[in-house]
C-alpha cells in the first residue's frame, strides 16, 4: 500500500503534466480495458492507487519530465542515468521525506508440504529419503523455438526502447552541461563524462575563416569548448526532436545531433552538427561516456549562402552513415 508521502510526491509529479498527457499514461499503467479517465480528477485518482513504480516506469512517462521533476528537488544528474536509475531516485526521495515509515520487515517462513519426505519401513528402521514421485509425474514444459524468438524479440525491443530514452536524455543533458560551462555554481561539463583518451575534432567556419582543433584528451577538450563558447559567447541549442543514433555490433553508441547557434535573447548566429561515439564503462554498470566526438560550427552568413554542412573527422569510425534506428 502506498505511504502518504509517497502519494504526496507522485501528486507533485502529477501536477506538472497536462491533462491528455494524464490520461494517455492512464491507459498505458491500466493497458486499456475498462477503465477510462474522463477528467484530470479520475486519472490522479486511479494513478494514485498505483504503486509510484508502475506509473513511472509508464512508457507514456517521459524521461525528461522525470527528470526535471527531481532536478527541482535536488537530484544531481549524470549523463548516464536510465528511467531505472531515476524511478530508484524517486524511491529514495520517498524514503528521506520526514514522515516515512518503514514497513516492518516480514519474517521469512518456510513451510514444508506433507509429502516432500517419504518414510519407508525396512526391517522396523525407519528411513527418510527424498519424495522424487511428485518430481517424476510434473510434465516439463520446454520454451518452443517460437517463444524463445518472441522472448529474445522482445528484450531487444526493450533494451532499444531504454537505449533510445537514454540518448534522448543524454542529448539534452550534454548541452545543458555545455551551456553552464564555465558559470560559477553551475553543473557543468567535467572530465567524468569523458573517457580520458576521448578525441574530439572540432571545425568552426565563418566567411572566409575556418578554426580546425584536434583534442587528444579530455581536459583538452573541455579546455577547447570552454575557450569557443567564451570567445563567441554562444549559447547551444540542439534539435532534439530528430536525435539520430545507431548502435553497434562492439557495443559503441554512434550519436548526431544537430542545432543553432545563439548570442543573446533573440539573435541566431548559426548552426551546428555533433556526433558522438558513446561506449559503456566496462567497470562502472549503467554508465555511458563519451570516446570520440566530432564538432562543427558554421556561422549565419554561411548558412543564408547555402553552402552545405558536413562533418568530417579523423576517426574512421564516424564516416559511416548514421540512420534511425
Amino acid at each position: 500500500m502506498a505511504t502518504d508521502c509517497e502519494k504526496r510526491l507522485l501528486k507533485q509529479f502529477l501536477d506538472g503534466i497536462d491533462t491528455n498527457e494524464l490520461c494517455k499514461i492512464v491507459r498505458s499503467v491500466y493497458h486499456g480495458g475498462a477503465i477510462a479517465a474522463n477528467s484530470r480528477e479520475d486519472a490522479e485518482l486511479l494513478l494514485l492507487s498505483q504503486p509510484f513504480s508502475r506509473v513511472l516506469s509508464s512508457k507514456k512517462v517521459q524521461t525528461t519530465v522525470l527528470l526535471k521533476f527531481l532536478i527541482s528537488k535536488g537530484l544531481i544528474p549524470t549523463t548516464d542515468m536510465t528511467k531505472s536509475d531515476l524511478c530508484l531516485a524517486f524511491k529514495t526521495l520517498v524514503e528521506n521525506q520526514p514522515d516515512y515509515i518503514r514497513p516492518p520487515i516480514q519474517p521469512i517462513q518456510m513451510s514444508v508440504p506433507n509429502n516432500m519426505l517419504a518414510i519407508t519401513q525396512n526391517n522396523n528402521m525407519m528411513h527418510t529419503q527424498p519424495y522424487q514421485a511428485a518430481a517424476q509425474q510434473m510434465p516439463v514444459s520446454m520454451p518452443t523455438p517460437v517463444n524463445m524468438a518472441l522472448d529474445k524479440k522482445a528484450k531487444k525491443d526493450r533494451d532499444n526502447e531504454l537505449l533510445e530514452e537514454f540518448i534522448e536524455m543524454f542529448a539534452k543533458h550534454f548541452y545543458d552541461l555545455l551551456n553552464d560551462l564555465g558559470v560559477p555554481g553551475k553543473n557543468q561539463l567535467d572530465t567524468r563524462h569523458f573517457y580520458d583518451n576521448c578525441t574530439m575534432s572540432l571545425k568552426i567556419l565563418g566567411g572566409s575563416n575556418e578554426i580546425s582543433e584536434t583534442c587528444e584528451d579530455s581536459t583538452s577538450i573541455l579546455q577547447c569548448l570552454l575557450g569557443v563558447k567564451k570567445e563567441h559567447i554562444l549559447f547551444f541549442s540542439p534539435h532534439l526532436s530528430d536525435v539520430k543514433w545507431k548502435k553497434e555490433s562492439h557495443g559503441l553508441v554512434k550519436v548526431h545531433i544537430g542545432g543553432t547557434l545563439h548570442q543573446g535573447v533573440g539573435r541566431m548566429v548559426g548552426m551546428f552538427e555533433q556526433q558522438f561515439i558513446l561506449r559503456e564503462d566496462p567497470q562502472a554498470e549503467n554508465t555511458w561516456k563519451i570516446l570520440n566526438t566530432n564538432f562543427m560550427m558554421k556561422s549565419m552568413d554561411l548558412i543564408t549562402a547555402g553552402s552545405t554542412l558536413s562533418i568530417q573527422g579523423p576517426c574512421q569510425t564516424n564516416q559511416l552513415q548514421i540512420d534511425n534506428v
